[in-house]
């Protein structure tokens, strides 16, 4: 090819036109942002060879310091818009850990027009023939970074990808990198950001991330940045599973560590960005990190949202309603009544440190709770409440005249009016399609400052692996790609079926893998498909459908429709009878007790077994074992968990299992022996009998320390050969995991 001249590349119904930016399928025009096109071009200039992450790192971001995340991102947008799919590439091929190499044939145009000069011409050597690309850098700080744009929809001209481009980089040439990723969000606040912004009517952001402390990893969900930008606060695990509070400064890149907080979850800031409160063991913490001073303020912590006003009140979510209490301690004060199956959750203050936004969940979505659900305002010195929004159906948070909020996976914010309490304007995408909803607790995970500065783990940045372990916590060899979650295998083990987030954006669908085969099938693509459980005899994959409030089943040789088989307020299938005649699922309304209840498919009718979660057939089918959450007193005391077993289908009484804490049993095939996660991520085992008609438990011993994603709420997270000699666990890596993700905008 000639260097300099732009070209038209054509392969089965696609036209690539390098000179006007586009992509064409089918006589329409498909959205790429400039980056992703930037990937695509380079691809097609090298058809059939492979391409290494490094070349396509140098030849696109250039001086742009950023992570292999950014390239992976770029590689699933462009198979989304193309409709490629990885496992079967038709166009992009993944080489895994080296490249990507473009596999369909291609047919090339030139066009004899004028160079592109941004872009920078790519010959057949793979080398950027464009001198005035930079070369990429690494930052050893910890922080990486990369101006981005927000819109990532409107194609843009060649010029103005030169723009966004080539000055911020030329600028940052003459700041040396380890300065500059610790001063970037301190010169944005003071302006440089708006100095060195290109010409553009687009609002740009700059992206930084930030990597746990060393022999750490970063706990999902649990993260918050200071309402004045300046430090985040985040739990981490470490090798030994450990949880504790830590903090990282934005502005000078330190961390430290906050004694006394094991156990740590969900930090959050007071008005002032000095101290921080947290939950920890069922009760609600504060920490003051100069100090390193550590309170108890009561004995109510909330895995659904807190804040925290100037006046020193903190507003929970608790028991369904929303509460609130003194940072000083003090029995807490309802402030909204949530009526009938309603709950409200994530609590927000606005400026004026009285109003608040929450939301208002209501299970009966196909009836009056339709009209229910949806973002509030209310007051503390007021029981009156205004709707604000039935589109947004999560936690907002409010910076800089926006509210923020996720949709579909997308990170949004849309302008505010203080005075009148309502949105105006349009919703712009922040971050599209990289926020991934807790599964369990519906956590979006995402935290704003009062001046803008967002925080988040991107779904693309989804570290953790289904490895197998043998009983000494060897690995031996991991299964699938990142991102894929909630192993159920087969009576036999030869079949498996995960819920895959093949694109990484936070799209759901459930596949099974025949390991005799060494075959991998999308069995449904719903997109909110979530939780299988496999029958025993492999034939059969029940999964939850969090939009329909449903539970499918479906044939795993991919023959037939999806067939219902429970609606609910959201039902998820836990197992399976050996028989396959009964299904074991768990019913989740927003407030109150989680119920267990089993599907009879003879009778085709349910019957509610009684309060818990997590539970487990039997190999004999005359006895669950299942997670009880605190007695039946619900998700808010979801720290206070332990194992039982009880009989089915009379549960009788309740045999204590675990003794100091445990969730996610699982039986050996013999039944013999149950497997269970501790609080400190220990994979525990306890000797099982129940021969003489009753069960007769031996003392839980630890097997070993594992990584798992996380040991309690997030349903099954790993699974167990039949013989119980090998375990399939989500772990997340010894160090490092998905990094925080800062968008300063």
């Amino acid at each position: 090819m000639t260097a300099g001249k732009p070209f038209v590349f054509r392969f089965e119904d696609v036209e690539v036109r390098e000179r006007e930016l586009t992509i064409i399928k089918a006589g329409g025009v498909l959205p790429v942002e400039p980056k992703a096109f930037r990937v695509l071009l380079f691809l097609l200039h090298n058809p059939q060879k492979l391409i290494t992450k490094e070349e396509l790192l140098d030849a696109v971001w250039a001086d742009a310091a950023v992570t292999e995340s950014s390239l992976t991102r770029s590689i699933a947008k462009l198979r989304r818009v193309l409709g490629d799919d990885f496992q079967e590439p038709r166009y992009i091929a993944t080489v895994a850990t080296v490249g990507y190499r473009f596999v369909c044939k291609v047919e090339v145009t030139e066009e004899a027009n004028e160079n592109l000069g941004g872009i920078g011409e790519v010959p057949a050597n793979g080398q950027a023939a464009d001198a005035n690309l930079p070369a990429h850098n690494d930052i050893s700080s910890g922080i990486t970074g990369q101006t981005i744009s927000s819109d990532t929809q409107k194609p843009q001209s060649a010029s103005e990808i030169t723009k966004e481009v080539r000055p911020a980089a030329r600028r940052l040439r003459w700041i040396p990198w380890g300065v500059a990723g610790a001063l970037l969000p301190l010169l944005a606040w003071l302006g440089f950001a708006r100095w060195m912004k290109p010409p553009s009517p687009q609002r740009q952001s700059f992206r930084l991330s930030i990597q746990p402390p060393p022999s750490t990893s970063f706990v999902p969900y649990s993260l918050a940045v200071s309402p004045d930008g300046r430090r985040v606060a985040f739990v981490v695990a470490g090798l030994d599973g450990a949880t504790a509070l830590w903090v990282r400064s934005l502005v000078g890149g330190s961390y430290q560590q906050i004694s006394g907080t094991e156990n740590a979850l969900y930090p959050f800031w007071s008005a002032d960005s000095r101290e921080i409160g947290f939950s920890s063991g069922a009760k609600l913490k504060r920490a003051d990190p100069s100090t390193g001073a550590v309170q108890v303020i009561g004995n109510f912590g909330s895995p659904f949202g807190d804040t925290w006003n100037d006046h020193g009140t903190i507003l929970f979510a608790w028991t369904g309603s929303l509460y609130k209490v003194d940072a000083s301690g003090g029995a807490p004060q309802p402030v909204t009544r949530a009526r009938g199956n309603e709950a409200h959750r994530w609590p927000s203050f606005l400026p004026d440190q009285n109003h608040f936004l929450y939301f208002v969940d209501n299970p009966e979505h196909s009836g009056g709770g339709a009209a229910v659900r949806g973002i509030y305002v209310s007051s503390l010195t007021s029981v009156e409440s205004k709707k604000i929004s039935s589109e947004i159906i999560n936690a907002v948070q409010f910076a800089s005249g926006r509210l923020f909020f996720v949709r579909d996976r997308s990170l949004m914010a849309q302008p505010f009016d203080l005075q009148r309490l309502e949105l105006t304007g349009k919703a712009e995408v922040i971050a599209p399609e990289e926020i991934e909803q807790d599964p369990a607790l519906s956590n979006t995970g995402f935290s704003v400052s009062s001046n803008g500065v967002v925080v988040f783990q991107s779904a693309a940045d989804n570290f953790s692996r289904l490895s197998w372990f043998d009983r000494q916590g060897k690995d031996l060899e991991s299964v699938s790609s990142r991102g894929y979650r909630d192993p159920s295998l087969s009576g036999d083990g030869s079949l498996l079926a995960i819920t895959a987030d093949d694109q990484r954006n936070g799209r759901h669908s459930i596949r099974i893998y025949d390991f005799a085969r060494s075959t991998s099938t999308l069995v449904s693509d719903g997109g909110t498909d979530a939780f299988p459980a496999l029958s025993h005899d492999g034939k059969t994959v029940a999964y939850s459908n969090s939009e329909a409030n449903t539970i499918f089943t479906l044939a795993t040789d991919n023959s037939g429709q999806p067939q219902t088989l429970v609606n609910g307020h959201r039902p998820i299938p836990n197992d399976w009878s050996r028989d396959g005649r009964y299904l074991v699922y768990m019913d989740v309304p927003p407030t109150g007790a989680v119920n267990l209840a089993v599907y009879d498919l003879q009778k085709r009718s349910s019957t509610t077994y009684g309060p818990g979660s997590e539970a487990q057939f039997s190999p004999d089918g005359k006895w669950i074992a299942f997670t009880d959450l605190d007695a039946g007193r619900g998700v808010e005391n979801y720290q206070d968990t332990e194992i039982f077993v009880a009989g089915f289908p009379n549960p009788g009484a309740h045999i204590q299992i675990s003794n100091h804490g445990g969730a996610q049993a699982r039986w050996r095939a013999d039944g013999k022996e149950l497997y269970f996660i501790g609080w400190d991520k220990k994979l525990m085992a306890v000797a099982i009998d129940t021969s003489h008609g009753k069960v007769e438990a031996g003392v839980p011993h630890a097997l070993f320390q594992t990584r798992i994603i996380a040991p309690r709420i997030v349903l099954f997270q790993y699974a167990v050969s039949p013989d119980g000699k090998r375990f399939l666990i989500n772990s997340l890596p010894p160090v490092g995991a998905a990094p925080i993700t800062v968008l300063i905008n």
